[in-house]
């Protein structure tokens, strides 16, 4: 006597990727005739797929309204699996052409802070010696921006100040450099070199490359200051590029703050001296950040698992 067919194996065997790809479509445009119109097909077509999901399912995945559909409680659970379903599906093709044409696949990577750039530039290097095929690519953008990158999967990587909008489900930290102290730097020919006893008050009345508005280093140096007291600095520049504010200091007398990863390193290139004042304040840690919901990419695990591991410590 044959078995029945266990209920979820029933449900897998009905589903079909255009299934997946129309449910995702509805729950971005919301209306069966925009998608009509993204997948080139009749409305009629989308309410009939749509028909068809819902009877695989058992239960409606969208509630119809005046301003559209909106996810059901279940619908918006198969909207979650579709969006992985297809993401890992995209990979798993970009990793079949990689094979195809003899490549080692692709690895996109981010940064949102200078601290890591040094040791990150030397891992880029040790890794291509070992996997000289694969095509690395350094992307920019706002962390809101990378964020949906690596939603989408197409980034696979991303090193950034510890933040809490990668507190999501889906996304994977771990820890690169610790919370770091604040460090105050100036024009390696700066008058107060020659000072061994400097004031905050003193600080804040020379020219300071001071970060831009909004910014993390902006908000750490005011909350430093005014925890001892006095004003924040406000004249300067306001500069949020590494290379142009060591370009001023170069060119003028010029004060800078800095978490001391990169003061130290900078200090070491001979383009800034680190003054002895202290302030009480630290930057949080540097993590690495990926999409732990899609499978990695060979080549992205392989790099992260390199990074990570005791033979690239920071």
């Amino acid at each position: 006597m044959q078995s029945a067919v266990h209920p979820v194996q029933s449900l897998l065997a009905r589903l079909k990727l255009r299934h997946l790809h129309v449910i995702q479509a509805l729950g971005e445009l919301r209306t069966a005739a925009r998608v009509a119109e993204h997948f080139h097909v009749s409305p009629a077509a989308v309410s009939k797929t749509l028909a068809e999901v819902e009877e695989v399912v058992g239960m409606p995945l969208f509630e119809r309204g005046h301003r559209g559909m909106r996810p059901t409680e279940i619908g918006r659970e198969m909207l979650d699996g579709a969006s992985i379903v297809i993401r890992q599906l995209g990979r798993m093709a970009e990793s079949l052409h990689a094979m195809k044409e003899g490549t080692q696949g692709q690895l996109s990577l981010a940064f949102r802070t200078t601290s890591v750039h040094a040791h990150v530039a030397q891992a880029i290097c040790a890794f291509r010696e070992s996997h000289p095929n694969v095509d690395i690519t350094i992307v920019e953008g706002g962390i809101l921006e990378l964020i949906d990158q690596l939603d989408e999967g197409v980034l696979d990587l991303v090193f950034a100040y510890d933040d809490p909008r990668f507190e999501q489900k889906s996304l994977r930290r771990a820890p690169m450099i610790a919370e770091q102290a604040l460090l105050v730097v100036a024009s390696v020919n700066h008058p107060l070199l020659e000072k061994k006893r400097l004031t905050a008050k003193e600080l804040a009345e020379y020219p300071w490359c001071l970060p831009v508005q909004g910014g993390r280093m902006l908000y750490h140096l005011q909350a430093a200051f005014r925890a001892l007291g006095e004003a924040p600095p406000t004249k300067g520049v306001r500069v949020s590029d590494v290379s142009m504010t060591t370009r001023l200091m170069q060119t003028a007398d010029f004060l800078a703050v800095y978490p001391q990863h990169i003061a130290t390193q900078l200090e070491q290139e001979g383009l800034v001296r680190v003054l002895p004042f202290k302030l009480d304040r630290k930057v949080e840690q540097v993590v690495a950040v990926w999409n732990g919901a899609l499978v990695s990419r060979s080549a992205a695990k392989a790099f992260r698992n390199y990074i990570l591991d005791g033979q690239a410590a920071v």
